[in-house]
């Protein structure tokens, strides 16, 4: 049942062209990267979620090779504009600007690479959310690209001179934790929603996934604009989401609140906003990432129990 086919991950019939598809993972890509960019950790700039690894990731998966293309041009793009002003203060010329951008691309190319081929490898082929035990390892696997990801990136940013030379674990170690929690959020929601098999929702209803949806906004602005401890409140909404909406819903909440992080923090909001290591958003971040996990984990083993109950 579970045996991918090239019809079993929705496409919209403007992307059916390479170029399109190359031309569309490229743009989103660079969305994804300017929001990250927009809440960003002093001294060296570093944003504590990166969601444009996990959209990447997720388009490789769906799209095939082809989509490293768009992936490459996506990142080096982003990564010119980034470098930029960091370019010009430290007095680098635009060559090193384009260097540091082609070393970071192509850093990102090969995390992926190696990433998919070990995640296609495990599920022999088969759709890689397909069961608790196959989202528990997909989860592994993606941490383990957002690893080797960060390192490649963070060492071609220290070979281009362009963080501080004796920041390199610190970076590493942010860029690391901020790529996780972008792929943890974004890529199952990407693959579970273009996913064509997916057992449909039992007993739920519109107005419950707009009860859901509020919930989600209401305790955000509880965390941005009054306390970070209300982020606790979202553990309820997540179990919710996974015992109703199961793995799409806990998806589509998880990037509902990074997309509203990244607005209130862009906005200069409360504890969404960044300004060193130190602040809120790394914490609210960190437990929203290891929470988040939890919620897909149960969700894959319960979606695999519904499957079996309906079978039999």
């Amino acid at each position: 049942m579970y045996k991918l086919d090239i019809n079993d991950y929705y496409t919209p019939f403007f992307l059916k062209s390479t170029f399109f598809k190359v031309v569309m993972v490229a743009f989103v890509f660079n969305i994804l990267a300017f929001l990250s960019f927009r809440i960003t950790v002093s001294p060296d700039n570093l944003s504590p979620i990166f969601p444009d690894v996990g959209f990447a990731l997720a388009a490789v998966l769906i799209v095939g090779r082809k989509a490293l293309l768009g992936v490459w041009v996506g990142s080096f793009v982003a990564n010119m504009f980034s470098f930029w002003d960091v370019c010009k203060m430290l007095d680098k010329s635009i060559i090193e600007n384009i260097l540091a951008s082609v070393s970071v691309a192509t850093g990102v190319v090969i995390a992926i690479a190696i990433s998919v081929y070990l995640i296609n490898l495990f599920n022999k082929g088969n759709y890689p959310l397909r069961t608790g035990y196959s989202v528990l390892a997909f989860l592994v696997f993606c941490i383990l690209y957002c690893g080797i990801c960060s390192l490649l990136c963070v060492s071609a940013i220290s070979f281009w001179g362009l963080n501080t030379p004796n920041h390199f674990l610190s970076n590493w170690t942010i860029w690391w934790r901020g790529d996780s929690i972008g792929t943890i959020i974004i890529a199952p929601f990407i693959i579970s929603w273009f996913y064509r098999n997916h057992i449909k929702i039992i007993a739920t209803s519109l107005l419950e996934a707009i009860l859901l949806g509020l919930s989600t906004f209401i305790v955000c602005g509880l965390v941005a604009f009054y306390n970070p401890n209300y982020q606790y409140l979202f553990i309820f909404i997540l179990l919710w989401a996974t015992f109703r909406f199961r793995i799409r819903g806990v998806s589509i909440l998880a990037s509902m609140f990074a997309l509203l992080s990244s607005i209130y923090g862009y906005l200069g909001y409360g504890s969404f906003v960044v300004v060193n290591s130190d602040d809120p958003l790394i914490y609210i971040n960190l437990f929203f990432g290891v929470t988040t996990v939890i919620a897909l984990i149960l969700s894959g083993y319960y979606s695999d129990y519904l499957h079996h109950k309906i079978k039999s």
